[in-house]
C-alpha cells in the first residue's frame, strides 16, 4: 500500500519546491541583467547611473533573504560586470570621476558583512580568528586614514578591503548552505569565465567606443593605445590587472569543473589571459594549476590533461593571428630580458626608496592614500607597484604585523589541515590562494576584485571540513 505522506514523498516535495525557488531566483537575476542591457541599448545611461545601484542592491537583499546560494553567485557577477556598466553609462552621459555605479559591488556585499557582524562571537573561534584580526587591522588603517587623508577617501578604501574579507568569512560561517554556496559559486565562476573571456577577445579586435573612452578619460597609459589590437585587454573589469586576476582564478576552477561549458570557458579564457599581458597572472595560474594537478587523483589528472589538450587545440588558432602573436611574444620576451623591463626596474627602485618611508611612518598612511580612493583627495589615482610594500605603507608596523601574521595563519591552515582534502573545489581554491600570494610581489591582492578572488578562495578552502561533514550526513 502506498503511504500518502511518507518521508520519501515529503523529501521529494521539498526538493521540488527548492528547485523552483532556485530557478525563480536565477530568473530574477537574468531579468535584471536584461533590463539593464535594454535600458542602456535605449541610451538610458542617466537612468542606469542611479537606478542600477538601487535595483542591484534591492535584488541582492531579496536574494540574501530568500536564496543565499543565488546571492553568493550574484555577488560574484556584480563584481565582474559592474565596471562595464559604468563605462557604458559614462559614454552615454559624461565621465564620472566618482561613479555611483561603482558603489554597487560594495552595497551588494554589505549583506554578507552584516551577516558576519551579527555573530561577533563566531569570529573568535580558532578558524575565524585571522578574519577578526584582519578586520581590526583594517579598522586601524581606517582611523589613521580619516586623520591623514579625509573621511570619504578612507571610508571608500576601507570598504574595498573589508567587504571582500567579509564575503570570505560569510562563506565559512554560513554552514547551513555550505554545499549549495560552493556549487553556486563554481557555476557562477565558469559562466563568468565564458562571458568575460569572449568579451576580452572581442575587445582586442573591436575595441568598443565606451572602452576606448574609458582608457582616455582615466589616463590608463599602461594599457596601451585606445585602438583595436593595440591595447592590453581589460574585459569587463577596470584594468588588465584585475581582469587577468579574475581569469587566473576562473581558469584554475575550470580545471576541476564538469560539463562542456568549461571547455568553452577555457577556449576563450586562455587567449584573453595572454592578451591581458599581465606576466604575474601567468605565473599565478601556473602555480594554481600545478597545485591542482599535484593534489587530485590519477583519474582526475588524466581528465585535466585531456581537457587541456582540447582547449589548446581550440584556442591555438586565435594565438596565431598576427596582432595576438606579436603582443604575446613581446611580453614573453620581456620575461627573459629583465634589463629592458622598465616595470621591473621601477619596482627595484620602489623597494629601495620604501625602507626610508617605512622607518619614518610607523603608523602607516592609512586608507585613502592609494588607488581609486586617492581621487577623493587629489583627483588622481596613486599607485603602489608592490603588494608586499603596500601593507606596511597602509597599515604601519603594528597593523601590518597583525595583517601578515593572520594571512600566514590562514596559509598554514590550508597547507596543514585542509590541504589533505581531495575535494576538487577545495583543491582549486587552495591553488588560487597560493597563486595570488605570488602576485603580492607586483601589486595588492586583498582589496577590490583581487580581494574578492583571494577571500572567496580562502572561504571555499576553509569550508572543506563542514562540506565533508554534511556530505557524510547526507549519505547516511
Amino acid at each position: 500500500m502506498t503511504v500518502a505522506f511518507g518521508t520519501p514523498q515529503l523529501v521529494a516535495k521539498a526538493e521540488r519546491r527548492t528547485q523552483r525557488r532556485i530557478h525563480a531566483s536565477y530568473w530574477a537575476v537574468a531579468i535584471f541583467a536584461l533590463l539593464t542591457m535594454a535600458v542602456l541599448a535605449a541610451h538610458g545611461g542617466a537612468a542606469v547611473n542611479l537606478g542600477f545601484p538601487l535595483l542591484a542592491t534591492s535584488l541582492g537583499g531579496a536574494l540574501f533573504i530568500y536564496r543565499r546560494s543565488t546571492y553568493v553567485a550574484y555577488t560574484w557577477w556584480i563584481w565582474l560586470f559592474t565596471p562595464e556598466v559604468r563605462r557604458v553609462v559614462d559614454y552615454q552621459t559624461h565621465f564620472h570621476t566618482i561613479s555611483p555605479v561603482m558603489l554597487t559591488p560594495l552595497l551588494v556585499t554589505t549583506f554578507a558583512l552584516l551577516s558576519v557582524a551579527r555573530r561577533p562571537r563566531a569570529l573568535f573561534r580558532r578558524s575565524m580568528l585571522p578574519f577578526a584580526l584582519i578586520a581590526f587591522a583594517t579598522l586601524f588603517a581606517f582611523v589613521v586614514g580619516v586623520i591623514t587623508n579625509g573621511y570619504l577617501s578612507a571610508a571608500y578604501e576601507w570598504g574595498t578591503w573589508l567587504e571582500p574579507l567579509a564575503f570570505g568569512a560569510f562563506l565559512v560561517m554560513d554552514t547551513r548552505a555550505v554545499r549549495e554556496n560552493r556549487q553556486a559559486l563554481l557555476g557562477a565562476i565558469i559562466i563568468g569565465l565564458v562571458i568575460i573571456g569572449a568579451y576580452g577577445i572581442f575587445q582586442f579586435f573591436h575595441l568598443p567606443n565606451w572602452d576606448a573612452a574609458w582608457l582616455v578619460n582615466s589616463n590608463l597609459h599602461s594599457e596601451g593605445s585606445a585602438y583595436a589590437t593595440q591595447v592590453r585587454i581589460f574585459g569587463t573589469l577596470n584594468d588588465s590587472g584585475a581582469f587577468a586576476a579574475v581569469l587566473t582564478a576562473s581558469l584554475a576552477f575550470m580545471l576541476i569543473a564538469r560539463g562542456s561549458l568549461r571547455i568553452i570557458g577555457g577556449a576563450v579564457g586562455f587567449p584573453s589571459l595572454l592578451l591581458a599581458a599581465e606576466r604575474q597572472s601567468w605565473g599565478a595560474w601556473v602555480i594554481a594549476a600545478a597545485f591542482v594537478f599535484w593534489r587530485v587523483g590519477g583519474k582526475s589528472r588524466l581528465r585535466i590533461a585531456l581537457v587541456a589538450i582540447i582547449i589548446v587545440g581550440v584556442a591555438a588558432p586565435i594565438l596565431t593571428v598576427g596582432p595576438v602573436a606579436v603582443l604575446v611574444s613581446h611580453r614573453f620576451a620581456s620575461i627573459e630580458n629583465v634589463q629592458a623591463d622598465h616595470s621591473a626596474q621601477a619596482r627595484e627602485r620602489l623597494y629601495a626608496d620604501f625602507i626610508v618611508t617605512a622607518i619614518t611612518q610607523p603608523l602607516g598612511n592609512g586608507f585613502g592614500a592609494l588607488g581609486i580612493a586617492a581621487k577623493l583627495v587629489n583627483g588622481q589615482n596613486a599607485d603602489f607597484d608592490s603588494g608586499i610594500m603596500e601593507i606596511p605603507f597602509t597599515f604601519g608596523w603594528v597593523g601590518g604585523s597583525i595583517f601578515v601574521w593572520s594571512v600566514l595563519s590562514i596559509a598554514m591552515s590550508i597547507l596543514g589541515k585542509y590541504v589533505k582534502s581531495k575535494d576538487p573545489i577545495t583543491t582549486a581554491a587552495s591553488g588560487v590562494f597560493f597563486g595570488m600570494m605570488a602576485v603580492l610581489l607586483f601589486g595588492q591582492v586583498f582589496a577590490g576584485p583581487e580581494g574578492m578572488i583571494v577571500w572567496t578562495a580562502v572561504g571555499l578552502a576553509l569550508t572543506a571540513p563542514e562540506t565533508a561533514r554534511r556530505t557524510r550526513l547526507r549519505n547516511i
